[in-house]
């Protein structure tokens, strides 16, 4: 599990660290002028080699900050950072798996050292000594190229997003789960050309999307540890676009509108789940799979679950846990069947301010009573899909399931 030191900061209303107008010059402005007339060309003090800067280099001769625990934000790397400092060796000595380009191909050809023919001002083939496994993301999958020496490569992905812009909210939630997937196997290290706006976006998105925090809140945390961050308007403002998609478009757990089969509801929020998710749950509602999971990690010394087919789920657990020895089975039963979904709804809107998506479920959920994670999920089949029939007329088929004469209508 990744944990990230956020400070989560009181609500405020984002702004731009670059105004309107200042955007809208940049974003009219040649790539080869933009960096003659605002990044001093050769002398760009985002593209140099300098160990001496160590206030704002989180690594030694890299324009640097580390914003949580696992996410570094930096400028573009140069071919100098391998030459000089060992790139790639610091990047090993800081558990740095992944490299995160937010660049176009091309851009910034006059910032320090220029480019290279690979587009960029480094060769991502460099990433790794004697050859590097660079990663594309298409179609939500991962195209890995060069293999080589997989246990020690520094995995490279590339999503060019224009300078001072955003991106469409599908696309920069691609991105998103990609930064996920790529936490989930070490540490990673996110660029575009200096490192603030389009880095800062993705970020602050990766917070809002895995930690629960809201634009606010993930600008705010972003910008305490790298102060420009976030720079354009069109920057803030799809951020909280992208707070309405999580909310609205299948990044909540129970939806707005009642459903009438579970495959709508997985359907639902797929675009929330990443690709190995996907094919842990099958076709099981992930609220499902993680409440049932941590309920029992909570009664039993160990858990194990295996889904053999879309629906058929086996659960091995270990012995139970003593704490939970003296529970009053009566008292449960009734605590878990007093069907009062109001209060159970309320603790979940609650939850939902303090981050709980489809995404957070884990997080938000693992330190929670197991009686209020059950009533979680009594609520989540009750208020999400129709109800077809009574539970009483179902009992009364089942009790006289026997009976040889069938009513006909």
């Amino acid at each position: 599990m990744i944990e990230s030191k956020v400070h989560t900061a009181a609500f405020i209303v984002s702004s731009a660290t670059y105004s309107a107008l200042r955007t809208g010059i940049l974003s009219l402005t040649p790539g080869d002028h933009k960096c003659r007339l605002y990044c001093s060309g050769s002398k760009c003090r985002f593209c140099v080699v300098d160990s001496e800067q160590n206030d704002s280099q989180a690594i030694p001769g890299l324009y640097s900050t580390w914003i949580t625990d696992d996410i570094l934000a930096m400028s573009r790397l140069q071919e100098d950072h391998f030459t000089k400092i060992d790139i790639v060796e610091k990047f090993r000595e800081n558990q740095i798996k992944s490299v995160v380009n937010l660049q176009e191909s091309g851009e910034h050809s006059f910032c320090g050292n220029g480019n290279l023919p690979s587009g960029f001002s480094y060769d991502p083939e460099s990433l790794m000594k004697g050859g590097t496994t660079t990663g594309r993301y298409e179609n939500n999958t991962t195209i890995k190229e060069n293999n080589t020496n997989f246990a020690n490569s520094v995995f490279h992905y590339n999503f060019p997003l224009p300078d001072f812009q955003a991106c469409s909210l599908n696309r920069l939630l691609d991105i998103v789960k990609v930064v996920d997937f790529a936490l989930s196997n070490g540490r990673i290290a996110v660029h575009c050309h200096a490192g603030h706006g389009r880095t800062g976006m993705v970020i602050a998105a990766w917070m809002m999307y895995a930690l629960g925090l809201s634009p606010s809140q993930a600008v705010e945390a972003v910008r305490s540890r790298r102060a420009k961050a976030v720079q354009s308007k069109e920057q803030v403002e799809t951020l909280h676009k992208f707070r309405l998609l999580i909310r609205n478009n299948g990044g909540m757990i129970i939806p707005k509108h009642k459903l009438a089969r579970i495959q709508e509801y997985v359907a639902y929020n797929q675009k929330f789940i990443s690709k190995p998710e996907s094919r842990l749950y099958g076709k099981i509602p992930k609220i499902a799979y993680t409440s049932m999971r941590l309920v029992m990690l909570k009664m039993y010394s160990s858990v194990s679950f295996d889904i053999d087919s879309d629906f058929r789920l086996t659960v091995k657990c270990g012995e139970p846990l003593a704490s939970n020895k003296s529970l009053d089975e009566e008292l449960l039963d009734s605590q878990l069947n007093d069907e009062d979904h109001e209060k159970t709804y309320y603790w979940y809107q609650e939850q939902v301010k303090k981050g709980l998506t489809v995404s957070t479920i884990n997080k938000n959920l693992e330190t929670e009573d197991f009686r209020d994670i059950l009533r979680l999920l009594d609520l989540f089949f009750h208020s999400t899909f129709h109800q077809l029939t009574h539970k009483e007329e179902i009992f009364a088929v089942l009790e006289n399931w026997d009976q040889t004469e069938k009513v006909s209508f």
